[in-house]
């Protein structure tokens, strides 16, 4: 969401930067602008008529005759607000259409082909030729892939005996790893109404990729949606910032936009494990603040020694929401390339404008309206999918990464 007045008074400048993100709104844009200026006008009548009106009541005492024309005034002040706040929401429905503007440094591109790959590193025993996961997996008898598709259809797995255990220990270790750097752990909700989608506009751009349930109530894509709806609606104290907040969670994406793509093995499912991270902090302190989820990031995967790269992604391949976003890519020699481990956004106060979270400034006593980030830490399907392709061994084992051995009983399988 952005600062109407400024959105009206800079046409061109956001048009141009809407574009850049690959959405061409110009008639949109047209439209915003004829419904915010009567929107506009609806306000300065209504503080006259209120004005008026008050002039009035003070005047009734000492000439009653005077009732008739205020109740008439009344009348049309309930009338014209009825009129303002539909036109308010004309403005909102029309503007929740608009992407976040990225940020001046980002690349300029339309796609993924244009993204800028600003760090790669390769472990000493980089892998090449190697087997694909899902034949392994279905070679060991590690997943029940017809019985997923029977129970639940394509796109979704079923984790048995070693396999089960090895992802309920990532799952264990990005949580744990997540809190020791002091983000708190939040045990999220798979449930979500309408009004906390379009809080992190995952609505109503993207309701087709969104599993819906009765009651207007959706299950969640990510955990990022209840995460960042913890604020809203909420002053949060300066000295509490930045929140930081963790959770693991079972996400649920349709995935239409992806049809026909990586149909086969555990990379993109309708239902994923993912542990999110989630951070709230202000706008003064935004470097460091997405530093440090960086860094983050960097330290957890150095730690299973299989080659990545960060990639900044150009404006055409960021998401609707971000002003900026880092993936992380990890290495999967069976199909020799890198693949998405996790995705790093930096929001600024696109949802807290939307949700109303703020916090009051000590130095000017102002409202501000936070900034927050997100990101995967990470994608456990896929860092699972990469460590079969990576530590697959000549006699058909799987080796454990050694930051992985102190949640299992056993060293491969």
């Amino acid at each position: 969401m952005f600062n109407l007045k400024e959105l009206a008074n800079n046409k061109d400048f956001y048009l141009k930067m809407f574009e850049r993100k690959g959405y061409f709104l110009a008639k949109e844009f047209t439209n915003f602008l004829f419904y915010y200026d009567d929107y506009k006008k609806t306000l300065i009548i209504d503080e006259n008529d209120r004005n008026k009106l008050n002039d009035l009541s003070k005047k009734i005492p000492k000439n009653p005759n005077l009732k008739l024309e205020a109740k008439k005034l009344s009348s049309k002040i309930k009338k014209n607000s009825e009129n303002k706040r539909n036109l308010f929401e004309k403005v909102i429905n029309i503007v929740s259409s608009f992407p976040n503007i990225p940020f001046d440094d980002i690349p300029i591109g339309k796609n993924e082909k244009d993204n800028k790959i600003i760090l790669e590193k390769k472990v000493k025993n980089h892998k090449t030729n190697e087997i694909f996961h899902l034949d392994i997996l279905k070679q060991k008898k590690l997943i029940l892939e017809e019985e997923a598709i029977f129970i639940s259809g394509r796109r979704h797995v079923i984790y048995q005996d070693k396999a089960a255990q090895v992802i309920f220990a990532l799952e264990r270790l990005m949580l744990d790893f997540s809190i020791q750097k002091s983000y708190k752990m939040i045990d999220s909700p798979l449930i979500v109404n309408e009004k906390v989608l379009y809080n992190t506009a995952q609505l109503p751009k993207f309701k087709d990729d969104l599993f819906e349930l009765k009651n207007k109530q959706f299950l969640i894509p990510t955990a990022e949606v209840p995460l960042t709806n913890l604020v809203a609606n909420k002053i949060v104290d300066q000295k509490q910032l930045p929140l930081k907040y963790c959770s693991f969670t079972n996400c649920f994406r349709k995935e239409v936009a992806s049809a026909g793509k990586d149909t086969k093995g555990i990379i993109r499912l309708h239902q994923f494990r993912k542990v999110e991270i989630v951070k709230i902090g202000k706008k003064v302190d935004l470097e460091n603040d997405f530093k440090e989820m960086i860094d983050l990031i960097k330290e957890l995967l150095d730690q299973f020694d299989i080659s990545y790269r960060l990639v900044n992604l150009c404006t055409g391949d960021l998401s609707f929401a971000s002003k900026k976003t880092i993936d992380f890519e990890i290495w999967f020699p069976g199909q020799k390339r890198y693949r998405e481990i996790s995705s790093l956004s930096i929001i600024g106060d696109f949802q807290a404008r939307r949700m109303n979270a703020r916090f009051i400034d000590d130095k000017t006593k102002e409202k501000e309206y936070l900034y927050t980030y997100n990101g995967s830490a990470l994608a456990i399907d896929r860092l699972f999918a990469a460590i079969v392709e990576n530590y697959y061994q000549k006699d058909q084992s799987i080796l454990i990464p050694k930051v992985l051995q102190k949640y299992l009983p056993f060293n491969k399988f």
